[in-house]
């Protein structure tokens, strides 16, 4: 069996991104799960290299299914966001509790939900061919094109600017922290890559006097 692939990780930042040249996507929260996929046959491993939990056996079946290639190694996470964010029932049968004023009787449907579905995020290998060295806008692509989307199995949404409305609604649906990605970055298995920034989705701080004071504290990088 080939040797298991280590996710890359992003570099943590305090940034602006002004250049054209990157692409963004929200950060998912969950178990970051690299999925090897030979003719149908998944195997799992963690963000270690180790095989995953059993828990996550639930993500093979649906994988079979939605990876349309021979062989792939699709690096992704196994998340309940898709379930209990903006839109999802749980999200709207909580709300109706809390208008009803039930929520503290009846369970938290937010708490209950146990559904979860693995958000692709990058293709590594396809058909015994490593891609580490190709753009990740045409790994993208190639992603695009070998996976089946379904309730279960997602692909991350990559945007451009301008990022205003993204962003409302990534922190409207719980999500804490965004990935920019340069265009043509690379990927480096078990390695940090400046190329791949986590960027928090904090609220901006307030404009005037009290911004500047409160900015001065972290030094913001500028990417043009």
């Amino acid at each position: 069996m080939p040797d298991p692939v280590i996710p890359m990780r992003p570099t943590v930042a305090n940034a602006e991104i002004l250049s054209v040249e990157w692409l963004f996507e929200p950060l998912w929260p969950g178990e970051r799960v690299m999925a090897r996929v030979d003719r149908r046959d998944v195997t799992l491993t963690d963000e270690a290299g180790l095989p995953a939990e059993g828990h996550l056996d639930e993500a093979c079946p649906v994988l079979a299914n939605a990876v349309l290639a021979d062989g792939a190694v699709v690096d992704g996470v196994w998340t309940a966001q898709p379930f209990i964010g903006d839109g999802s029932m749980a999200r709207a049968w909580a709300d109706t509790l809390a208008a009803e004023g039930l929520a503290e009787e009846i369970p938290d449907p937010l708490e209950t939900e146990r559904r979860r579905a693995f958000v692709a995020v990058d293709l590594v290998e396809l058909d015994d061919q490593p891609l580490g060295d190709i753009p990740f806008q045409e790994r993208r692509r190639l992603l695009e094109s070998v996976i089946d989307e379904g309730v279960q199995v997602r692909l991350s949404p990559v945007v451009k600017h301008p990022l205003g409305s993204w962003i409302i609604g990534w922190r409207a649906n719980g999500f804490t922290h965004y990935i920019a990605k340069h265009m043509n970055s690379h990927y480096l298995p078990g390695e940090r890559n400046d190329d791949w920034l986590k960027l928090s989705l904090r609220a901006d701080p307030p404009r005037g006097l009290m911004g500047r004071l409160v900015g001065s504290r972290e030094r913001v990088r500028r990417i043009r």
